[in-house]
C-alpha cells in the first residue's frame, strides 16, 4: 500500500518539483529498501530513481 502511494506521490513531485515531497519520498525509499522483493516497491523505487536520476 505505501509503494502504491509512493508512486502516486512520486508524479505529484514531478510535476510540481516539491521539495517537501521528495524529502518524504526519500525517507519512504529508504523505509522500504528491506521489502524491496515485495509487490510495487521495486516499481516505486524505479519511478523515485527516474525522477531524481534521470528527470524530463
Amino acid at each position: 500500500m505505501a509503494a502504491r502511494i509512493g508512486g502516486q506521490a512520486v508524479g505529484i513531485a514531478a510535476e510540481t518539483g516539491s521539495a517537501r515531497i521528495f524529502r518524504q519520498l526519500g525517507r519512504l525509499d529508504q523505509t522500504l529498501a528491506s521489502a524491496a522483493t515485495e509487490d510495487g516497491v521495486a516499481e516505486f523505487r524505479a519511478s523515485l530513481d527516474r525522477i531524481v536520476l534521470h528527470p524530463a
